[in-house]
């Protein structure tokens, strides 16, 4: 048996270089080698140990020639989160040693990465300096403030800096830096992030005051575990790791041979004059300038998040207005391109702290992605890129996540009720697409460059803009979207409930008589609001002559749950709540209990012709990558998940396959199946991106 034995991909365009890069074949020949035939331990005295040693010796000797520094300790590290934790403790011990010694401030770049402050405020409370924190501040290109530093560092313990930003790209001035520091604080230690740097930028430490220059393997086509890091002769050194001596005792453990193995090929590749594997910064510059044309082309309201003439050339940081990163980042991944939203270390973050700092907006903050890519890029790739940069376009087109000049939206089937989330706020679109009518229920702020996206591109009437709720952002949302998509703003009550809808309707709810006054028309189904405080809102089925209505949809109001609302709600009425926080996605009256089971053999699955599978991706992910399988595929996005559930009660006690990228929607939407009474639910775990699939 062979664990994690996934196969590859071998339509992968790998942009995201910034995060971690591929291992070269090259490289992963000297760890493999290293680990097979130089396996002895680096303190050993004997033959096996030597020719370990040697190995440790002459990478030390390169990884100097490399970054140009003749002097002072070359430390072989984990990582360079581990050389900013040794650098950090070193100058705040030393700081702590000297009561004489400045020590109001340790002073760190307002866009650092978060490795930096967060070691900074550790250690400075763990050993007792109690200094203040201070950011210092950027301006919009990134650069940072140099008046700030010169007021501040001369009462500082430690001053932390980076060469080349890991979301934007954008490179300090270190000549300028080091003129700005030297000259208000001659001895203050000065840690530069370098990790950004190795192969982009020149190097030569022996040539700048620099304390601390941390180094990563695998932001440059290494292994991940190390990185290594220089230490300036007269800076202060403490040991973060004691006990065995390794390192001439600045940091113990036996040393990680095979990576560093992987370093000293790295460092013959980057040492030899001769080399075809890593392209100059020229050739770099025209891909960073082809992908940008492409990304132009393909969304017309992008905007580029950082200045090209200040930046390293492997990054491009942008935004689409109206758009979010993450419907764009679906796609690009459903077409095999890997991007990130800014640092792939702050995968939970829905902002960028970076962008932030550079004052820019909070939509270009919010919807920023990352495309990086290295030295050892190809030209192929990235033609290859640029062309599906163009599918990925036309995907979002037709979905009406972007709207074109010529709108070939073959592929926009919205009806009925769509779900549109925002952290855990829902809002809800009422579609009747062959009556071009809509109404909006609980629109965000965030959602609704989304929202006026959908009504513009299908040229919708819209009959309401209703909420449930006096939430001020909701509630301007609301009235902003009503005077751009209705006109002038209609007579409405607080809740955007119009005039007109009070006067009478030409059918009541069948389940109940419990106070609803009008309705709104959307297309053949009636809205009905029901009560006059945070209301919850009744949709009916389609109008039938001289019958009553049942109620298909409730949507909450807020602080409203079911049991209020039971007596005009039948066993069969899917009720939508207005917070998902546990991603339960649609109710009922009565739910089931349990979860639903786990695909156990993906490669039988595709072969299966006895089930429906489900695919949960967005239609524009699902559009740019098929599904390799026999059995029916049904695309059902999340955002369109209540109204299938609806329209599909007779696949109840059917064998049903729910799959999508990565594990969780698919996961999302096999349990609600379940609970809602679905008998025979099962999810494909880890998605697409782990399952065994046809070659």
């Amino acid at each position: 048996m062979k664990p994690f034995a996934l196969n590859s991909d071998s339509k992968e365009i790998y942009l995201d270089c910034n995060a971690t890069t591929p291992v070269l074949p090259q490289i992963a020949d000297a760890v493999s080698h290293t680990m097979e035939t130089i396996f002895g331990n680096p303190s050993s005295s004997h033959v096996t140990g030597l020719k370990a040693r040697y190995i440790l010796d002459t990478t030390r000797q390169l990884a100097r020639r490399v970054v140009g520094a003749s002097s002072g300790k070359l430390i072989f590290t984990s990582g360079a989160t581990e050389g900013i934790q040794t650098a950090v403790v070193s100058a705040i011990r030393a700081a702590v040693d000297n009561p004489q010694s400045p020590r109001s401030y340790l002073l760190y770049g307002a866009t650092e990465h978060k490795a930096v402050p967060q070691a900074l405020q550790h250690w400075n409370q763990l050993l007792g300096l109690n200094a203040e924190l201070k950011a210092i501040p950027v301006n919009e290109q990134g650069i940072l403030d140099h008046e700030f530093i010169a007021e501040h560092v001369g009462q500082a313990a430690m001053i932390c800096t980076m060469a080349a930003n890991n979301e934007t790209g954008v490179k300090q001035d270190l000549s300028a830096l080091e003129q700005t520091i030297r000259t208000h604080a001659p001895e203050v230690p000065w840690m530069v992030d370098c990790v950004q740097a190795l192969g982009k930028l020149p190097l030569a430490l022996d040539d700048i005051s620099i304390d601390y220059a941390p180094f990563s393997g695998h932001k440059l086509y290494g292994p991940k575990g190390i990185g290594f890091m220089a230490v300036r002769e007269s800076a202060p050194f403490t040991p973060l790791i004691i006990g065995g001596g390794q390192e001439s005792g600045y940091r113990s453990g036996t040393e990680n041979l095979p990576g560093i193995a992987a370093l000293h090929a790295l460092f013959e590749l980057m040492l030899d004059p001769t080399q075809t594997t890593f392209v100059d910064p020229t050739t770099l510059e025209h891909y960073r300038e082809q992908l940008a044309r492409a990304l132009r082309r393909a969304f017309p309201s992008i905007v580029f998040n950082h200045d090209f003439s200040v930046s390293v050339p492997t990054t491009l940081n942008f935004s689409v207005k109206g758009v979010s990163s993450k419907d764009i980042m679906d796609v690009l991944d459903a077409s095999h391109i890997r991007v990130s939203s800014g640092s792939a270390c702050s995968s939970k973050v829905t902002r960028s702290f970076v962008l932030d700092a550079m004052g820019l907006s909070d939509w270009q903050s919010e919807s920023a992605i990352r495309m990086s890519f290295g030295p050892a890029t190809t030209q192929a790739t990235v033609d290859k890129a640029c062309e599906r940069i163009q599918l990925v376009a036309q995907a979002l087109q037709q979905s009406c996540l972007i709207v074109a000049d010529t709108n070939n939206d073959h592929d926009a089937q919205l009806d009925g009720v769509v779900q549109l989330k925002y952290d855990d706020h829902c809002c809800y679109v009422l579609i009747d697409r062959e009556a071009r009518e809509v109404a909006i229920i609980d629109p965000h702020p965030a959602l609704a460059g989304r929202l006026e996206n959908l009504v513009r591109c299908q040229n919708y009437d819209v009959q309401g803009v209703l909420v449930s709720s006096d939430d001020s952002d909701v509630q301007q949302a609301a009235s902003m979207l009503r005077a751009m998509l209705i006109g002038a703003e209609p007579n409405t009550d607080m809740w955007g409930w119009p005039e007109h809808a009070i006067a009478g309707c030409d059918a009541v709810p069948a389940e109940c008589d419990c106070g609803v006054q009008g309705c709104l028309s959307v297309g053949q189904r009636r809205l009905f609001k029901l009560g006059d405080e945070l209301p919850t809102f009744l949709l009916s089925e389609p109008v039938k002559a001289a019958e009553s209505l049942r109620v298909d949809f409730a949507f909450l109001g807020a602080h409203q749950a079911i049991r209020d609302i039971q007596h005009c709600i039948s066993d069969t009425t899917l009720v939508c709540p207005r917070k998902d926080g546990e991603h339960q996605l649609v109710l009922a009256k009565s739910m089931q209990s349990g979860a639903a089971s786990i695909v156990e053999d993906t490669q039988a699955l595709w072969e299966r012709d006895d089930i429906t599978i489900i695919d949960v991706r967005e239609r524009q992910e699902h559009v740019v990558d098929d599904l390799p399988a026999h059995a029916s595929v049904v695309n059902v996005p999340l955002t369109e998940a209540i109204q299938f559930i609806h329209e599909h009660p007779q696949l109840k006690s059917s064998p049903l396959v729910c799959v999508c990228r990565s594990g969780q929607r698919s996961g999302v939407m096999a349990d609600a199946l379940t609970r809602l009474g679905f008998t025979k639910v099962q999810h494909l775990s880890g998605g697409l991106a782990l399952a065994s699939t046809p070659v």
